[in-house]
């Protein structure tokens, strides 16, 4: 059997030589304090041949992540008509990993961590549009192009213990498969994970 990462790798590749604009993005679930769920898109990364996320600590997602041990992750790619939906844990990415791959970033997201820590926090609100603009502005000019990653600049990586993949068909029946990681390797890296894979009720679709 197909490993499902292997899979889920190999399915973003395709995208990306696609041009499909989420092959490189996942939306991300987590719930606040008061069970209230909150989704968003966020970059996908691919870091040491897992999966991982970055996020700014300040955040009130970095708060939500104390809220529970298990988010769902939505993974799709619209130029070939496949889902991914993962269930999966987290394990903080080193900081040295993280400080090596800020540098990648582009320069707005990294003006950005700066930012919420030396102007205000991330989704914290501003009086204005302009406000903002013009104290990124300011920022910008102050910080060196060199600028090394903020404390608050944090990485996750996902430990997978689902993998559902749907393939969306115009046509015929679509194709959906579950993996489940097995007991005896929860503890293993999610790249070999051991799975057994399950045959969902189809739906059209057009349905949900």
């Amino acid at each position: 059997m197909t490993e499902p990462l292997v899979l889920l790798a190999d399915d973003r590749t395709k995208a990306r030589a696609n041009g499909d604009p989420w092959a490189n993005l996942c939306v991300f679930a987590t719930v606040d304090d008061r069970n209230v769920p909150h989704a968003r898109i966020v970059v996908l990364r691919d870091l040491n041949a897992r999966l991982a996320i970055f996020v700014n600590s300040t955040s009130p997602k970095h708060a939500q992540l104390q809220n529970g041990s298990r988010y769902s992750v939505l993974v799709y790619l619209a130029s070939l008509g496949v889902q991914y939906r993962l269930t999966a844990g987290l394990e903080e990415v080193p900081p040295d990993i993280v400080r090596r791959n800020w540098r990648d970033r582009p320069r707005i997201p990294k003006v950005m961590d700066w930012f919420y820590r030396k102007v205000q926090t991330q989704s914290s609100p501003v009086s204005s549009r302009r406000q903002l603009l013009d104290a990124y502005a300011a920022l910008d000019a102050e910080l060196p192009q060199s600028v090394a990653a903020p404390p608050d600049a944090v990485g996750y990586y996902f430990i997978v213990d689902e993998v559902e993949r749907l393939e969306l068909s115009g046509i015929q029946v679509h194709s959906r498969q579950r993996h489940v990681r097995t007991a005896d390797d929860r503890v293993g890296p999610v790249t070999r994970i051991n799975s057994r894979r399950h045959r969902c009720a189809a739906r059209s679709r057009s349905g949900s």
